[in-house]
């Protein structure tokens, strides 16, 4: 009776039931991209009015992700002349002062030239990757990913005399050398970047310049598709030719290649552009080719026809909240990492001092996952004082999953405990939230519980009572 008197607590736990919702909800780092093209003369500043952004479509959905591309044609013969490296830096400041993180492309063509519009000589490249990767290095922070390695028709990486095995490997290794270790980098197939991985394993002692490991380059190394969902070989992204895939199938190739990209792009970016109206892009194909390469941004513009079909065409899913919207509103919401509350629990033993044991439960039904550091926080406020305790922060607690790995289509349990012999009497709200890294911007979950008087999403109330 004695230790019942002592210790006993009322702690009661009244869980506020998730309600998924839908809509883009302005997330940022994936979605639709507007492309900003610059072409550089020597000794030529940029225009006025070659400095915009779009921030919404005619709809009012807000663009996070802008693809820029700086052709370099005028310089194919020699070095970047520093009119040229200003004009790159003046876009990308001005990019900072909108809510769009930018992809990054540099090219010598835009004109399916590639072989007649590229330098002559490697080196020349390899001075441009240099020159342009110490703009780059100042705004690490704004780039969502870079594309390609200069060369090819529109530096797509085809028709080149720099795409033999050790000529693309040395540019990939030169732009990873000369780019801070926090930007992403892409190619364009995935059979180039195998390619790449088997060319420095096996002649290593040939690319010993170069200050970045096999290592090093897998963890920033994605991929990029600009003929996604176009046909069966995603218009000739997927070739099996001489390679580990030769033998297969047009449509087993497709699957292997699917599979290669579902493992690799948890972890690193992959995006493009869905081109040429067929069957690989009606409606739940799309959908389900879109999940297993955990695509984060697409092309607002290209292919129109294949955008026209997805806004006319109707999701059909029972049980699931975006039955009976359009194939477009579906695959816009998906784009990137998309997070739901699914529940949370608590039990606590009031006869054993133990803490109350917590566990939320957060599905992240997006096409992908995160790709740049994101903080967690978990919080316990007073609803009678308003302070706060910070009971989970993923900028500090070592054994907190980072959000990165919460993967797309899969359910992420995370635990937390909570001592109430350390509380004072009263109400307590437990929110959660999703917060950027640099500018503590909230990231939203696709649920309806976001309460701005928390700054945070409302998982529950907490009671906690001791006896007289």
């Amino acid at each position: 009776m004695y230790y019942y008197k002592t210790h006993y607590i009322t702690f009661v736990f009244a869980e506020n039931r998730q309600t998924e919702i839908t809509g883009a909800l302005n997330r940022p780092d994936c979605g639709w991209y507007q492309l900003y093209s610059y072409y550089l003369h020597p000794g030529t500043p940029l225009n006025t009015n070659e400095f915009y952004f779009m921030e919404k479509d005619e709809t009012g959905y807000e663009f996070r992700l802008s693809l820029l591309e700086f052709n370099l044609a005028e310089y194919a013969g020699g070095t970047l002349d520093i009119v040229a490296l200003q004009n790159i830096h003046k876009v990308l400041q001005y990019f900072t002062k909108t809510k769009s993180k930018v992809i990054i492309r540099f090219l010598y063509d835009w004109d399916g030239l590639g072989m007649e519009k590229e330098p002559d000589d490697i080196s020349v490249i390899e001075m441009h990757m240099e020159q342009v990767g110490a703009v780059l290095n100042e705004y690490s922070s704004l780039i969502y990913t870079t594309q390609g390695i200069f060369v090819g028709s529109w530096a797509e990486m085809h028709d080149s005399k720099y795409l033999t095995d050790e000529a693309m490997t040395a540019l990939l290794l030169q732009y990873a050398s000369v780019t801070d270790s926090t930007i992403y980098l892409s190619v364009r197939t995935p059979n180039q970047y195998r390619t790449i991985f088997r060319e420095l394993e096996e002649h290593p002692e040939k690319y010993e310049k170069y200050p970045v490991t096999a290592e090093e380059l897998k963890k920033r190394l994605g991929l990029f598709n600009d003929g996604m969902l176009g046909s069966v070989s995603d218009t000739g992204t997927y070739q099996a030719g001489n390679t580990e895939n030769a033998g297969l199938s047009e449509e087993q190739l497709r699957e292997a290649e699917l599979s290669f990209q579902n493992e690799l792009c948890l972890s690193v970016p992959n995006g493009g552009e869905a081109v040429n109206d067929n069957v690989y892009n009606d409606g739940k194909n799309a959908v389900t080719d879109l999940y297993a390469m955990h695509v984060s941004y697409l092309n607002k513009m290209h292919d129109e026809t294949v955008i026209k079909k997805w806004k006319k065409a109707i999701w059909e899913q029972e049980d699931s909240v975006y039955d009976g919207c359009s194939v477009y509103e579906y695959i816009t919401d998906h784009m990137g990492a998309r997070f739901v509350l699914k529940g949370c629990s608590l039990s606590y033993r009031p006869f054993q001092k133990e803490d109350a044991e917590g566990f939320l439960t957060v599905e992240n039904v997006g096409f992908s996952n995160l790709y740049h550091p994101k903080r967690f926080l978990l919080t316990l406020t007073n609803l009678e004082t308003g302070e706060s305790i910070q009971l989970l922060d993923s900028n500090k607690d070592a054994d907190l999953s980072p959000i990165q790995q919460w993967n797309s289509g899969r359910e992420t349990t995370i635990s937390f405990h909570i001592s109430p012999s350390d509380l004072e009497d009263g109400e307590y709200a437990l929110t959660a939230v999703i917060k950027d890294t640099t500018d503590d911007e909230i990231i939203p979950f696709a649920n309806d519980s976001f309460r701005e008087e928390l700054g945070g999403y409302y998982l529950g109330n907490i009671t906690i009572r001791t006896p007289l």
